[in-house]
This record gives structure tokens, C-alpha cells and sequence, in this order.
């Protein structure tokens, strides 16, 4: 009993960090693509109690502000796309942290700008990167790979 006591918090935090994708101390680049501006706007994802506002920050970055519809919870996050062999890569960082971890998600966005699709970049990757030229070059080698992305996709609809 006493092991069972250990067991099922070490099984919720591993389900619960799960999701988690990809970080780095390094961006796949700088801010080079300019902001779609089908982006803008208010977004709610299929699967979650939160709404997504992403505004324009200047012609190359912008902010992305979730909201809880349960609670008072709010996070902010800076954001930019980064285009590797065609295909294009959200660079995510959480605003107000000490530390300037990037999460990395591939977007596809529908033609209408009505949809957005992120595929988290697997956490599973051990590599560790000290230039984003080396991010890039590792992404654009492995992006075609199964193992590269998570399974799961998140799906977000415009709403405004």
C-alpha cells in the first residue's frame, strides 16, 4: 500500500508533463518570416477549456495571450515563424520566464486562415544545440521522420 501511495502521483505528473514538446535554449532562427495575418485574432483549440488571442507585436513577431474559460488563469507567450525546407515552425516562449526556453510546433494553416493545426515537436529528442543554425539543420535532416512530431495534433478554430 505504502508503494501504491508513490506510484499513482509519479504516474500523474508523467501524464501530466507528457505533452510537453521540444524545448531549447535556442530559436530555430530570428524572426525572418513576416506575421500571417490570417493568425490574428481570437482561436479556441477543439480540445481544451481555453481561448487563444494572437495579436501582432511588429511586422515579424507577435503575442499569444490564453485565457481559461474556468479560471483567472492567464499565460502570455511570445511567437514567430521560422520556414525550414517549406514548411513552417511556430517558435514559442513563454513571456515573463527566467529562463528563454523555445517550444517548437510545425503550423498548418488552412487556406481560408480558419484552421490552424500545431504538431508539437516530440520531446523526445536528446540533442541539445548551442546555435539555431545547428536547430535548423537537425529539424530540416529529421522533419520528414515518423519520431520527429508527437502523435497528436491540436487543432484550433478562428472564432472572431
Amino acid at each position: 500500500m505504502k508503494q501504491l501511495k508513490w506510484i499513482l502521483p509519479l504516474a500523474f505528473l508523467a501524464i501530466l508533463l507528457g505533452g510537453c514538446p521540444y524545448s531549447s535554449d535556442v530559436p530555430i532562427d530570428s524572426p525572418s518570416v513576416k506575421v500571417d495575418e490570417r493568425l490574428l485574432g481570437k482561436w479556441e483549440p477543439k480540445t481544451s477549456e481555453s481561448e487563444y488571442t494572437v495579436t501582432k507585436s511588429d511586422d515579424y513577431t507577435f503575442h499569444i495571450s490564453k485565457k481559461s474559460k474556468k479560471s483567472d488563469d492567464n499565460t502570455t507567450y511570445t511567437a514567430y515563424l521560422s520556414n525550414v525546407g517549406g514548411d513552417q515552425f511556430l517558435n514559442l516562449r513563454e513571456d515573463g520566464q527566467s529562463s528563454k526556453s523555445y517550444f517548437f510546433y510545425k503550423l498548418k494553416l488552412s487556406p481560408t486562415g480558419m484552421k490552424a493545426t500545431l504538431i508539437p515537436v516530440t520531446e523526445n529528442i536528446d540533442e541539445k544545440f548551442e546555435t539555431s543554425a545547428e536547430l535548423k539543420a537537425f529539424i530540416e535532416k529529421n522533419k520528414n521522420l515518423s519520431f520527429f512530431f508527437d502523435k497528436t495534433e491540436d487543432d484550433y478554430i478562428k472564432s472572431e
